[in-house]
């Protein structure tokens, strides 16, 4: 029963913050401008959003909150940060599906762009194990790193156009490399370009790509050179 109410609140939760966003930035403060579907516009920075941070999060307690596993068993340790990656995306995609209901709700148009939603998922999973295998070595090592992520996050909420569209902010050049330096930001845009149609050029792609097999590949490499001191 718990676990049912639990993957209810994964669910509701940022239903709940959707609807706060909305009131408090759509509706009192207006900053819908350049966004004609700006509820599906907000559930999909919303969902996407939580999902990297939840997974980021819970990936840097993963070994410092398994201390005794990892004193008793031995086995690959890489499989702490990998599960809880794998929890997390199984709470994201009924929000996926939620995304799209919004969308159809909200009368979008449904178009063939709409599959290519199914990679950018996989790619959106990856870079968030590459993550989780780096944040949870740096929290094993320094504990204090699971403190800062809240603060990192807070700055990549506002910083990535979760809530608001920053295509004014892209027209200067030197912000919109800032910009697409955000693997967050880039992956917000493809999934706005495959669901809304908004606009998203090549950069992002390559934006998300390179983060995603860099923090992957180089992630794990990291992650596994420590991996005989994990538990110590």
């Amino acid at each position: 029963m718990n676990t049912v109410f639990g993957n209810l609140w994964n669910l509701l939760n940022p239903i709940l913050a959707i609807a706060v966003y909305y009131l408090v930035f759509g509706v009192l403060l207006g900053v819908t401008r350049g966004v004609e579907y700006f509820i599906p516009f907000l559930a999909i920075g919303v969902f996407a959003y939580q999902y990297t941070q939840r997974s980021t999060t819970q990936g840097a307690k993963s070994l410092v909150g398994n201390l005794g596993l990892l004193r008793s068993i031995s086995f690959p340790r890489a499989m702490l940060p990998l599960t809880t990656v794998i929890t997390e995306t199984l709470a994201f995609l009924p929000t996926v599906a939620v995304a799209f209901a919004v969308a159809l709700i909200a009368g979008v148009p449904v178009s063939i762009t709409w599959l290519v939603v199914i990679p950018i998922v996989v790619l959106h999973v990856l870079f968030n194990a590459g993550a989780a295998f780096v944040v949870a070595r740096l929290n094993h090592g320094f504990r204090d790193i699971e403190n800062i992520l809240p603060f990192l996050f807070r700055l990549l909420f506002y910083g990535s156009g979760v809530i608001f569209y920053v295509g004014a902010y892209l027209e200067n050049p030197n912000l919109r490399w800032i910009f697409i330096g955000n693997p967050l930001f880039s992956f917000l845009a493809l999934y706005r370009w495959a669901v809304l149609d908004m606009p998203a050029v090549w950069t992002e792609l390559v934006s998300v790509l390179v983060w995603t097999f860099v923090l992957l590949i180089g992630g794990l490499w990291w992650f596994r050179r420590a991996e005989a001191s994990y538990g110590g």
